[in-house]
């Protein structure tokens, strides 16, 4: 995904998968919005190709109204639609680029320009799994569409982007950045998570631990809440900070949906804390 849509998945862009494929093999069916459009009886027709199954007949139609409709919102839709079958029928992602790009460079910025750019830095994601070419297409989807309903998650993507490559301290600008501009979207738990996330991966325990404790003070109804106090108990791990450490653990013991997990990081710290003072008495 764009690997996510809400509601909710929390390693939901981990898994990266496609944002809404079940929506376009029906939209690949429909008529265009504007019947009076003299390209609607070929989108008609590639339609009902595409219904009984003959992807390459539905092709000749798009590739038809392109031709007939140059430099038309018309063409841009067909082109679109090409880049899907592509994509999805063909198993052809990167073919399917060249379709979302010439789509871009048709007609206006309509919804059609809009989900081609977002198309576009999905199959980099999902399907090529190169999210550094990734990121500046989703940054042309929020500069090109900045009210698109994706915005958000472009933005979130950019961070999760980041995180992929290892650019820890980037991830956490633009993590920031989406609690900024789009401080009321489904994101913004998230990224305040995977703020604190970036810290603790860049070696930052005193930051990572001041957003860890943020993060449970501002969000007591998130999903990723045990999550966060897991996290905190790794970071004072990690400050040797061992009492509090096995003090958060304790109380996060009925909820961690794997026991296994805390009595195993439980026995971990009283065997740490041990060889610390064994330590501390050799000293003396």
């Amino acid at each position: 995904m764009l690997p996510r849509l809400r509601k909710r998945t929390t390693t939901k862009t981990k898994k990266n998968r496609l944002w809404f494929q079940g929506l376009l093999l029906v939209g690949l069916l429909m008529l265009p919005a504007c019947q009076e459009n003299p390209s609607a009886e070929l989108f008609l027709e590639a339609g009902d190709a595409l219904r009984e199954g003959r992807v390459d007949e539905a092709l000749s139609y798009y590739n038809k109204v392109v031709s007939l409709y140059p430099k038309s919102d018309a063409a841009q839709e067909a082109h679109y639609w090409v880049g899907e079958i592509y994509r999805l029928f063909k198993k052809q992602p990167e073919e399917g680029i060249s379709f979302f790009r010439k789509a871009l460079a048709e007609g206006g910025q309509t919804k059609f320009a809009e989900k081609a750019q977002r198309n576009i830095a999905e199959i980099y994601i999902s399907d090529l799994k190169n999210h550094k070419k990734a990121i500046p297409e989703l940054q042309q989807l929020i500069d090109k569409f900045p009210d698109s309903i994706y915005a958000a998650e472009a933005q979130y993507l950019i961070g999760q982007s980041y995180m992929a490559i290892g650019e820890y301290e980037q991830a956490r600008i633009e993590y920031n950045t989406l609690l900024d501009r789009y401080a009321s979207s489904d994101y913004r738990d998230d990224a305040a998570y995977r703020a604190a996330v970036a810290y603790y991966r860049s070696g930052a325990f005193t930051k990572a631990r001041g957003e860890y404790e943020n993060f449970i003070t501002l969000y007591p109804e998130s999903q990723l809440l045990v999550n966060a106090r897991l996290g905190l108990v790794n970071t004072l791990e990690e400050l040797k900070e061992i009492d509090q450490a096995l003090t958060q653990l304790v109380s996060l013991e009925k909820e961690y949906p794997n026991q296994e997990i805390i009595l195993r990081k439980v026995d971990s710290l009283l065997k740490k804390k041990s060889a610390m003072r064994e330590e501390l008495r050799g000293k003396k």
